[in-house]
């Protein structure tokens, strides 16, 4: 060639190529023919050049730096290839940008001060859907020629014409003449932006990002590891097509000024074009959700509000910055549910749908926020967990049945099985299973309407703000790490079994322990059946099942009132059954979430592990005793206290039977003593600080057979 111009820096490809065309002052086929390009695209049906901005082979760029000098890499930096799969989508067999995908758009934008200070030299980023503004000159990019009112660069520039850059290549108006526009685009009107605006930042921003498109994106709502430049995108159109099809301009007055707001009510008043509707024989009310804005104003507004949203510390405060623009949504009549929040704008990436799922929470029932999880702000949306359920109790483990069980100021629970209600709700977390479905699959009888009730309370107290959360957490624990038990084989095997434990066992330890009537040997079945399932006793079978109020309350009166030996006969014989079946699992288990992130909820139970054993001990007076003084001693509710009592049973027996069972505890070492060691009556007696007659009739009690006395070969004798 015989003149070689360099690029303008990020100048285009096209606009490149038409200035040495300028300087040779030759027509655009002579650079073509010279740079070993083809004058027509032979992929394509109609005679037009290739769109060489959009994407060069890479043997086109090898025959163009050759001639030109220019290296290949800056050659295909002029392009948008390097944008491809980020902030586009190109269609290589037809050298075309996707228009539906990441508001790719054909033609250009420019900003008609960067054409007169560079001679007419054209921005490659200015073809890109998200730039709407020059931070050089602080104006928006005008849109269109005004006098022909045409989108520049629509068509390559006429091969046999010689380019005259800085003018309009358009063909001109319908009523002029014939030939092109030629109207002086540095002369088109622009609106101002002042640096310190919205749009101006994000505008910066969006270069910003641009540059390094290979870049991921560390928002704090992408998480630590963030997101790529594609995904963020995807996400501002989607918001973006929210705030163009939903948004008041009272709702924006803090985005950008009037001027620019005004512009924008102008292009919402004008008829979008067929092709640009999903369904052109249907109305839809989202129809700027699948082609980018063509004014430069409505692009700046609806990513600059996007961005907003998108850069929150938070997905809930991200969700809260939403929240405006999904209720509008809403005002229009359209049906709204988490589910469908997310199609509204297209796919968007988990932080964005979870954002989208919380700002809807004040809305939705109790039930859809624990399937969302918007108590967590989660970027899981809801899948079948039905295998949590072998992992559940049928009644909710009592600690933390305590804990997020609500209950009236006098102590009495809000809502009857309240346990039972707690593992359905556990279940649905994150789940999307039906109530009725969770129900069959824990065991219970509760009916769907309890639950709801239930969850309705837990949202309108006070003191339940955050038992949807941690029922949440719970399930995420259980998902994450298991349990040790399989409840659903439990009940499977135990739901059928008449009798756990020998009442002749039961009745010779209730002599032994108690002075007045003993406890009926079915609360002692009811016990074992309820520890080794979880499952309440009335879901036993007929013959120890309670079948009335007053069982049911005699029972419940039975499991904080045990003693430490009958809790511990029974426990042995639940063990005893198990390896009977060949189940190596504990006899029973809760599981246990850190404190730091309970630290901080708000439940309406105590914590059950605020009060030691120990002091659990030293509240409980001997003998008979009330439980309503034992909670004002711990200083806690009646509720924690049987829970407390339950879980380590205390020994309030009168002084006189808590040497009984000390010694119920101790007569079979002293039956070893007596039988192997040969040591007398006496000499255990004194080895234990007891009495003779203590020892005599607890061996008589036990089947000892005494041996005559003298009759050991060197006893030693008394004198």
């Amino acid at each position: 060639m015989p003149i070689r111009c360099a690029p303008h820096p990020g100048e285009a490809l096209d606009s490149w190529l038409e200035f040495i065309a300028a300087r040779l002052n030759c027509p655009f086929t002579d650079v073509l023919s010279a740079l070993g390009l083809p004058n027509r695209d032979a992929a394509m049906a109609a005679p037009v050049l290739p769109r060489w901005t959009v994407l060069a082979t890479r043997d086109e760029l090898a025959a163009i730096a050759e001639v030109t000098g220019v290296a290949e890499d800056m050659l295909a930096a002029m392009t948008l290839q390097p944008f491809n799969g980020h902030a586009v989508v190109i269609r290589p067999e037809q050298r075309r940008v996707h228009r539906r995908l990441l508001w790719g758009r054909a033609g250009s934008r420019f900003c008609p001060a960067c054409l007169a200070d560079s001679g007419g030299r054209w921005q490659v980023t200015w073809r890109l859907g998200w730039s709407f503004a020059c931070t050089r000159h602080r104006v928006l990019l005008a849109d269109r020629c005004p006098a022909c009112h045409r989108v520049p660069r629509l068509r390559a520039h006429p091969r046999r014409e010689t380019p005259r850059p800085g003018m309009c290549a358009s063909l001109a108006p319908d009523d002029g003449p014939r030939g092109r526009c030629h109207h002086p685009l540095a002369d088109t009107p622009v609106t101002v932006v002042t640096p310190d605006e919205a749009v101006a930042e994000t505008q910066r921003l969006v270069d910003t990002l641009l540059a390094t498109p290979d870049r991921a994106v560390r928002w704090p709502l992408y998480g630590p590891g963030g997101a790529p430049l594609r995904v963020v995108l995807r996400d501002v159109k989607c918001l973006g097509a929210l705030v163009l099809n939903h948004a008041m301009p009272t709702d924006l007055h803090t985005v950008a000024p009037p001027e620019i707001l005004d512009r924008l009510e102008r292009y919402r008043a004008t008829p979008l074009p067929v092709s640009s509707q999903r369904a052109p024989d249907t109305r839809r009310i989202d129809l700027h959700s699948y082609l980018p804005p063509d004014d430069a104003a409505a692009a700046a507004v609806a990513i600059t509000e996007a961005v907003r949203i998108l850069r929150a510390e938070t997905i809930r405060a991200a969700g809260q910055a939403v929240q405006w623009l999904t209720d509008r949504v809403a005002a229009t009549g359209r049906p709204l549910y988490p589910a469908s929040i997310v199609s509204l704008g297209g796919t968007v990436s988990p932080g964005l749908e979870a954002a989208l799922r919380c700002s809807r929470e004040t809305k939705l029932l109790p039930v859809a926020r624990l399937r969302h999880r918007t108590a967590v702000a989660s970027t899981r949306p809801p899948t079948v967990q039905d295998s949590r359920a072998r992992m559940m109790p049928t009644a909710l483990w009592p600690e933390w049945a305590l804990r997020l069980s609500p209950r009236h100021a006098n102590g009495r629970p809000v809502a009857q099985r309240a346990d039972e209600l707690l593992t359905i709700a556990c279940l649905l977390a994150g789940n999307t299973t039906s109530i009725r479905a969770a129900t069959r699959l824990t065991g219970t009888t509760v009916s769907s309407h309890n639950v709801s009730t239930l969850l309705a309370d837990l949202t309108r107290r006070s003191d339940c703000a955050d038992v949807l959360h941690a029922l949440i957490l719970l399930a995420d624990h259980l998902d994450t790490h298991g349990s040790p038990i399989d409840y659903a084989r439990r009940r499977t095997l135990f739901a059928t079994r008449p009798r756990f434990i020998d009442p002749q066992s039961w009745r010779d330890l209730q002599r032994r322990l108690r002075s007045n009537h003993s406890p009926d040997v079915a609360q002692a079945q009811r016990w074992i059946f309820h520890t080794l399932t979880g499952s309440p006793p009335y879901l036993a079978h007929s013959d120890i099942a309670p079948a009335t109020h007053a069982q049911r309350q005699q029972y419940q009166r039975f499991r904080w009132r045990i003693l430490p030996a009958e809790a511990e006969l029974l426990t042995h014989t639940a063990r005893a059954l198990l390896d009977e079946h060949g189940i190596d699992e504990p006899v029973q288990w809760s599981p246990r979430l850190p404190a730091r992130v309970l630290r901080h909820l708000q439940l309406p139970g105590p914590n059950p592990d605020s009060i030691t054993a120990d002091r659990l001990q030293r509240a409980v007076p001997g003998g008979d005793f009330s439980l309503a003084q034992v909670a004002r001693t711990l200083k806690t509710t009646t509720s924690h206290a049987i829970y407390l009592l339950s879980q380590h049973p205390v020994d309030w027996s009168p002084p006189r039977f808590q040497r009984i069972q000390r010694t119920a505890t101790r007569v079979r070492q002293w039956r070893t003593w007596y039988e192997h060691n040969h040591l007398s009556l006496q000499a255990i007696a004194d080895r234990e600080g007891t009495s003779l007659a203590t020892v005599r009739l607890a061996l008589l009690k036990d089947g000892t057979q005494f041996r005559p006395a003298g009759s050991y070969p060197g006893r030693p004798r008394r004198r």
